[in-house]
């Protein structure tokens, strides 16, 4: 990975048995594999422990970028992703957020009004436009992905635009002197 690639993290962020989630973030993560200038790791919240050790800092340290794919689950987004922000602070600051959330009735979109709160309190940078994807409404291919012309098309422009403020507060925060 040279200077100009930008590493994005696409957080997964339900971790219940049957969730429909994660084809949703292999979509992301294909979306953002097209691009030459991104290195995409997917982090399954199902993957570390409930205490968010160690691993977790290094992952969250390692990327320049982020896209938190959510659940709306009763009108919020999952504890385990709340717990999965609260644990950290430093590493998430100066950082470009995107949403893609899906539910039912209003398609995630109250998962990310929360989600914008806490990240703008972590000194994240929330991409204002978002991808709300609302479950039985959309078709999907063989794979599971979205297959939808118009989710396509918006989730490019929310990627391009995390792209864009990712490359300018990576120079930002290599320019940043060292918060007390």
């Amino acid at each position: 990975m040279n200077d100009s690639t930008l590493s994005i993290g696409v957080i997964l962020g339900s971790v219940r048995e049957g969730r429909k989630g994660e084809p949703i973030a292999r979509w992301v993560m294909d979306l953002l594999g097209t691009r030459s200038d991104v290195a995409p790791e997917l982090l399954d919240l199902r993957d570390f422990d409930p205490s968010f050790g160690q691993r977790w800092p290094e992952r969250i340290t390692a990327h320049d970028a982020f896209v938190i794919v959510t659940p709306e689950y009763n009108h919020g987004y999952p504890g385990t992703l709340k717990n999965a922000l609260d644990a950290l602070y430093g590493p998430w600051n100066d950082k470009p957020v995107a949403f893609v959330s899906y539910g039912f009735s209003a398609s995630g979109a109250r998962a990310i009004e929360q989600l914008r709160q806490v990240t703008s309190e972590l000194r994240m940078m929330p991409i204002r436009d978002e991808v709300n994807l609302r479950l039985g409404a959309f078709r999907t291919d063989h794979r599971g992905f979205p297959d939808d012309e118009r989710a396509r098309e918006r989730a490019g422009d929310v990627m391009t635009e995390l792209l864009f403020w990712g490359h300018l507060l990576k120079e930002g925060r290599s320019r940043r002197p060292a918060r007390s």
